[in-house]
């Protein structure tokens, strides 16, 4: 299907055909992968974090895990991966062999470092590759050698952002990726910004623990009956990477690449009016392959198209405007539920919700609840648990 809206955005002043972008990830960790991404639409690639020469890469197996919820398999996925085990010197040769191949398409390179020195020359062979962009990451132990996260730390995250701008000789735009799991990450973003960053990324993925075997009494993820604190991405964290990128979007200052959850058209179309312009995406290709970047574009261009929207850059931060702070939102307006009798399946899962977590405003009937608009309140809880979408509306009073 040809897409007669224009997909392609600038991100800190490179070019993409489009915004869609493998994040750093198995999928980015192999030159024969990203080949194929590109061959399939994909406008950029962040390779696998990525370290020095001398650094050993010891990986531990299994590393990933599925999170199911009753009869969904995959509302998240989580890992103890940690980096690739190709070193720079090897995703160089990639960076040149791609940007050769595929001109118009953006190579980033993600890298990590236990030192100022490892930081320079690791910026210094991805300048030289020519590499497009560098992403920063600095979700793992680095800095001094004392184990300290940099963006755990407003003050740690300038002075690592800072070794890294001062070692570019081409003036390469440089991304620090940040955690969710921070108490401000706003703050950390502005020191990002003082280092002298060109940009953010958020989320990495968020800190988690697969959980036990009640059978086995091991972790769910075991390694020889032992296990570690993992990272949790797929859809179950995108409301937490929404969250981190409209709070960055409208108080920091700098592009945001957004990155997860992203699955379908339509989460691509929220991060972009929250304020993101460059969509990273890993767990739905896992889970999806490649491929699914025709059903992203397509469904995004269509959209743009419904809604008048010319180039995506006309979309991004759109509705940073519809947040206000708690106390400012309006009181006045009262709400009530409301049942569509024509597609109401009787399940009585809104009784239970209200019930026990509600207002007590809904009554069983012969055959479908019914509302007592005297109590009900309008939280929206019966709406929450309804299997059947648009059957419990709520309404003005």
């Amino acid at each position: 299907m040809r897409i007669k809206q224009d997909l392609s955005i600038d991100f800190c002043g490179k070019h993409f055909v489009n915004p869609f972008t493998i994040a750093a990830s198995p999928p980015s960790d192999k030159r024969e992968r990203v080949e194929r991404a590109f061959e399939a639409g994909w406008g950029g690639a962040v390779f696998k974090t990525t370290s020095v020469e001398s650094e050993p890469v010891d990986l531990v197996y299994p590393m990933m895990g599925a999170l199911p919820y009753k009869d969904r398999r995959h509302s998240a996925f989580y890992n103890i991966d940690l980096i690739s085990e190709r070193h720079i010197d090897e995703i160089c040769s990639d960076i040149r062999y791609l940007k050769a191949k595929f001109p118009d398409r953006m190579l980033i390179g993600s890298i990590m470092a236990g030192s100022r020195a490892e930081w320079e020359e690791l910026v210094t062979k991805l300048e030289d590759a020519g590499v497009d962009m560098i992403e920063c990451s600095m979700s793992c132990p680095q800095g001094e050698g004392d184990g300290t996260i940099p963006v755990n730390d407003p003050a740690l995250t300038k002075e690592v952002t800072g070794w890294i701008k001062s070692a570019l000789r081409k003036n390469t735009p440089i991304i620090v990726k940040l955690a969710p799991v921070v108490t401000d990450i706003v703050a950390i973003g502005k020191a990002a910004k003082e280092g002298g960053a060109d940009a953010l990324c958020a989320i990495d993925t968020v800190r988690c623990f697969p959980g036990i075997n009640l059978d086995t009494l091991e972790p769910k993820l075991s390694v020889q009956g032992k296990s570690t604190f993992g990272g949790m991405s797929g859809p179950a964290v995108k409301p937490v990477a929404l969250a981190c990128i409209a709070d960055l979007s409208a108080n920091v200052g700098l592009p945001v690449a957004g990155v997860g959850g992203l699955t379908t058209w339509q989460d691509a179309a929220e991060f972009l009016l929250l304020g993101a312009s460059n969509l990273q995406v890993c767990t739905a290709i896992m889970r999806y392959g490649f491929e699914i970047i025709d059903d992203l574009k397509t469904g995004l261009a269509n959209y743009m198209a419904e809604k008048g929207f010319h180039s995506l850059s006309e979309m991004v931060g759109k509705c940073l405007s519809t947040f206000e702070d708690h106390e400012k939102l309006d009181r006045t307006i009262k709400m009530v539920s409301s049942v569509n009798p024509d597609t109401c399946i009787g399940c009585n899962s809104c009784y239970i919700a209200c019930r026990d977590g509600g207002y007590n405003a809904i009554n069983l009937g012969d055959v479908r609840p019914w509302i007592d608009e005297t109590k009900c309140r309008g939280c929206g809880v019966c709406q929450s648990v309804c299997p059947v979408e648009g059957c419990m509306v709520l309404k003005r009073k």
